[in-house]
């Protein structure tokens, strides 16, 4: 005759795995696979063109739980990754006039509400750090997609795009050479830890 196992002991080991189901899972942002882009008018040339860009050192992490109000997201981006294809321009970019940064080496954004805003979409306010002025934005992020990648490892991948005002980060300098409007686009995938 089989072992005799008490109900309870059946009932705390299904509620342990459960509460182990529905844990937050924590990603850690895949810079291979991440992108922050931007792009601001040149208003040095007539206001014809805009220019476009991108940083290519991002770091962050992502956490992701069935109640949203335990859900958060850190990134972090290595101002000096500055690049938009002209060296020269990455290098004014880079200085006192704009970024400056030397003194501000890093722009990170850390989250502190999630909420729903639709299908595979969320409404995420934090503090924006730019230029070393700390703001508080609201932006809305879609779930791109999750599941396994040809590894067998879980992914997860979120979207958005948003515009900022320089001179709200204490950039105020140069409007007649480049627009106060930044719009972004951030796109990340993490990888589930």
């Amino acid at each position: 005759m089989g072992r005799f196992v008490p109900v309870a002991a059946v009932l705390g080991i299904l509620s342990i795995a459960i509460s182990f189901a529905f844990a937050a899972d924590t990603y850690e942002v895949d810079p291979a696979h991440s992108f922050v882009i931007f792009r601001c008018l040149n208003v040095a040339q007539a206001n014809s063109v805009f220019v476009y860009g991108r940083f290519t050192d991002i770091k962050g992490r992502i956490v992701a739980d069935k109640d949203l109000a335990k859900s958060s997201v850190e990134i972090t981006i290595n101002a000096e990754s500055l690049d938009t294809g002209v060296p020269e321009r990455d290098k004014h970019l880079k200085s006192p006039d704009f970024l400056n940064t030397r003194q501000f080496p890093t722009i990170t954004f850390r989250s502190k509400k999630v909420e729903a805003a639709g299908k595979n979409r969320y409404r995420v306010t934090g503090d924006l750090t730019l230029h070393g002025v700390t703001r508080p934005i609201t932006i809305t992020v879609t779930k791109v997609g999750e599941g396994k990648n040809f590894k067998g490892v879980s992914v997860i991948g979120f979207e958005t795009t948003f515009t900022i005002k320089r001179s709200d980060f204490g950039m105020k300098g140069l409007m007649n050479v480049a627009g106060n409007e930044v719009t972004l686009t951030v796109a990340i995938m993490g990888i589930r830890k």
